[in-house]
């Protein structure tokens, strides 16, 4: 296979085939693009060949389909690429501790020491983006698969699937997280200017609206898996209800025509309505043609101004300034986001950003519903802290 030996000459090829890999592009999906289907688009069929041999496009007899390198990049561009992995984000956190690690190895020469830092800078940026990119990319592959995808098997794959891959997606988080407050000392010092500790900061506070968004995710799926898992269980007694009609056993084993004995057949069936067209001559001499032209021109004038119908009043109660509206708190969501922290438990929910004020009191509710709820997930260690006239247990995630 040929390669190109700059990029300009790579450009230039790809631009000048651009209609050829549009079209190929398109038919990714089909498998069913013909040899003679490409002499279409492209001025010769030597320009053809030149895709083939520089591998852009792969010939299976008749068939061209793009090669999965072009076809994989067009695709992470243009976000339209089905099958997720958190592989990207995998190695680029494996990129950063190698970096980290060989820029402590580089003391003696501080031109290569700059090299490493401006690495680690960009992988932060990258493991940022990437985590972001992934999970938009989740929440439209998530909804497209259960909207569209006709086979409940492979729809049901498919979303457990994605469930795993948004499990792995939060460990990466927690891990870049706990890489970076175990690497927080080498970090600040790697930069005069403090670049790399705002950055790092930019990064975990883009990495809590990303985990937010995935516990959203998660309770979307479940909620997909429930109505998915609802449906096959209606399926199954329809089917199992026509067998037992075909066994001309479904009147003495079943209670079907009791429940359908109590239906009122008449409320699923259509009202008619029936027209009737009236003479001109009853509607031009007489008195009551003349009546109904004239209650039909009042209804059509309300047609045209309709009367604002007018608002229901407050009733007194509501009236009442005693009437409040409770503020209710989601444990679980506060828990979700301690599992992506490497914090205690007790300083992580007083410290957690409530949407409205909450005493120390309510906040201690908070962390013991947490401990009963999660207990199975929580490292509780036999040290102890003291916060005013409160004695709590250090508390951390499972590891």
């Amino acid at each position: 296979m040929k390669t190109f030996s700059n990029i300009p000459e790579l450009l230039g090829r790809l631009h000048t085939e651009r209609k050829l890999l549009h079209a190929l592009f398109q038919a990714r999906q089909k498998y069913d693009f013909r040899y003679e289907d490409a002499m279409e688009f492209v001025n010769n069929e030597r320009n053809l060949h030149l895709l083939i041999d520089y591998g852009i496009v792969r010939q299976e007899g008749e068939m061209l389909e793009l090669e999965e390198t072009y076809q994989h990049f067009f695709e992470e561009v243009l976000r339209l690429n089905e099958n997720i992995t958190s592989s990207t984000v995998e190695e680029n956190l494996r990129q950063l501790k190698n970096n980290i690690d060989f820029y402590l190895k580089e003391r003696a020469n501080p031109d290569s020491q700059r090299k490493y830092v401006n690495k680690i800078i960009r992988t932060l940026r990258n493991i940022a983006t990437q985590t972001a990119t992934k999970t938009v990319e989740l929440k439209r592959v998530i909804n497209d698969t259960y909207r569209q995808e006709r086979n409940y098997e492979i729809k049901r794959q498919k979303l457990v699937d994605y469930q795993a891959t948004l499990e792995n997606i939060s460990s990466l988080i927690r891990q870049t997280e706990s890489v970076l407050e175990e690497r927080k000392d080498t970090l600040e010092v790697m930069t005069p200017d403090q670049r790399i500790s705002r950055i790092a900061t930019d990064v975990r506070l883009q990495f809590r609206d990303i985990f937010h968004s995935l516990i959203e995710l998660q309770h979307t799926i479940r909620e997909y898996l429930h109505q998915i898992d609802a449906h096959n269980r209606k399926v199954k007694r329809i089917r199992r209800l026509k067998y037992l009609k075909d066994q001309l056993t479904w009147e003495k084993t079943t209670t079907v025509c009791r429940m359908l004995d109590g239906c009122s057949h008449q409320l699923l069936e259509t009202t008619p309505y029936y027209t009737t067209r009236t003479s001109l001559s009853l509607l031009r001499n007489t008195d009551t043609g003349l009546e109904a032209i004239s209650t039909a021109c009042r209804a059509l004038c309300r047609r045209k101004s309709p009367n604002p119908t007018p608002h229901t009043p407050l009733k007194a109660e509501e009236l009442n300034p005693a009437y409040m509206i409770e503020d209710f708190v989601d444990t679980d969501r506060i828990a979700e986001a301690f599992f992506a922290s490497s914090q205690d438990l007790y300083t992580f929910v007083k410290n957690y950003p409530y949407k409205r004020h909450k005493e120390l009191e309510q906040k201690v509710e908070f962390y013991t519903e947490i401990i009963i709820n999660h207990h199975s997930r929580l490292l509780i260690t036999e040290g102890w802290q003291t916060d005013g006239n409160i004695n709590y247990p250090l508390i951390y995630n499972m590891p």
